[in-house]
């Protein structure tokens, strides 16, 4: 990107196009232009997130909609036309607040301004074509066109939830997600925290629909809204809460740590859950959170060392490998795995474009293999809790089935959590207990 860019849309186009040349992850591209060029404004920062994100959130319906108004089809354009176009379509669709006239007026620019000046008549006549006829995108009856999903997705959910539930599914994943976090109760209550957001300007909702969302009560929950980063905020920076989604916070207020409890996290960057642990136990027991690089490693202890957690300490182990130092020593096992992720599109806007359907093969292979060696760690009479982010059969309930088939686990909870618009994202979770010598198996 050149470093002279300072037109918000421009920049937005560079992240686009490297996305998809470069076929790395969004959020990676995203945040090192957003840290690149910092000095602009808050405003224009938010605009390119919000424009970049939505477009990839929402490539298939934008193509679909190019595709109905262009001779050539999308597939067929050059990379720079398609962006600009796909940008400007999105602007179009789904960003109320900007004229029509200066969607169409800021593609020509960009298209100049890229030395493809020969193409603007093209792109202008395009966009025209669409702002003097708006599709009406409610009218879509294909729901991977409608919701921007890849097909195989979309008949995995309906062959699974069926057609309703998986449109529910389906519509929570596109659009803005609710932001929910945890107080950090070995620094400061619930209450007082809200008092403290609220004087930051932050909105804070207290009352949480837990029963409706099949979620434990967990009172140290609240939902916010916030204009800035959140590093802007001193509450966060002083570690008197984390963000993380109610679902991913159910997994330990389901395990229930007991004070004193010798806690182990198998696959625990960046660290919430782990974090969580620590912090129901209030400072009493341990918590060894692993992971399988230095990189990840070090996510966990930025987030240990900014909650000031002195019972949780992290360190490098792959949990394919098993340690027999640490059979039977833990309390309780903590082992969300890698996944899909198909529960938390919503949230990973180009996720859904990176999976692939034998990916879920060999996730459950994975999965599998890790948790025969989580079933060893824990001591008799300790719990197992098993999570993942994802709402495939095969690594949720088909799971569950293989950790009913050792015999010295018995399931004590079981919760497939389906995403909402306004609620938790897509989550499974289990916990199982290991017999003790003399427990009927």
């Amino acid at each position: 990107m050149a470093p002279a860019i300072d037109n918000p849309r421009l920049i937005g186009l560079e992240i686009l196009l490297e996305w998809e040349k470069s076929h790395r992850k969004l959020n990676e591209i995203l945040q090192n232009a957003l840290v690149r060029f910092s000095y602009l404004p808050r405003q224009d920062r938010a605009f390119i997130k919000n424009l970049t994100e939505g477009t990839v959130e929402r490539l298939l319906t934008l193509d679909h909609v190019l595709d109905s108004y262009s001779k050539v089809p999308s597939r067929k354009m050059k990379p720079l036309v398609r962006g600009v176009l796909r940008l400007s379509v999105y602007q179009l669709l789904f960003l109320s607040h900007v004229p029509p006239s200066a969607v169409c007026n800021e593609a020509v620019k960009m298209i100049r301004r890229k030395g493809a000046g020969g193409l603007s008549g093209f792109v202008n006549g395009v966009l025209r074509s669409i702002v003097r006829n708006m599709p009406d995108l409610s009218a879509i009856e294909d729901l991977s066109i409608k919701y921007s999903t890849p097909e195989w997705i979309v008949d995995r959910f309906c062959q699974e939830y069926g057609r309703d539930a998986a449109e529910k599914i389906l519509q929570s994943f596109v659009g803005a997600r609710p932001i929910f976090i945890r107080a950090n109760q070995t620094r400061i209550g619930t209450d007082a925290l809200c008092d403290i957001l609220k004087d930051e300007g932050v909105e804070v909702r207290k009352e949480l629909a837990f029963v409706a969302f099949s979620l434990p009560d967990m009172d140290y929950a609240l939902e916010i809204r916030i204009k800035g980063g959140l590093e802007e905020l001193k509450s966060f920076r002083e570690g008197l809460f984390s963000v993380q989604d109610l679902s991913s916070m159910a997994v330990v207020a389901l395990a229930a740590p007991n004070p004193g409890d010798r806690v182990l996290d198998i696959c625990a960057a960046p660290g919430g859950k782990a974090c969580h642990a620590a912090e129901l136990l209030k400072g009493s027991g341990s918590v060894i959170a692993r992971d399988v690089s230095y990189q990840k490693v070090a996510l966990i202890q930025e987030n240990r060392d900014r909650l000031g957690l002195s019972n949780l300490s992290a360190e490098v182990a792959d949990a394919r490998v098993f340690e027999p130092e640490a059979e039977e020593k833990a309390d309780l096992v903590i082992a969300d795995l890698p996944c899909s992720g198909l529960g938390v599109m919503g949230r990973k806007n180009d996720l859904k474009y990176r999976v692939r359907p034998e990916d879920i093969n060999s996730l459950s292979d994975l999965q599998r293999q890790i948790l025969e060696n989580a079933v060893r760690y824990v001591k008799p009479g300790g719990r197992l809790v098993f999570s993942v982010c994802t709402l495939t059969r095969e690594e949720t309930r088909e799971q569950s089935a293989f950790l009913k088939g050792f015999p010295t686990l018995t399931m004590l909870e079981d919760r497939l959590i389906l995403p909402e618009n306004n609620g938790p994202d897509g989550f499974y979770i289990a916990v199982f207990r290991k017999a003790v010598k003399g427990d009927e198996a």
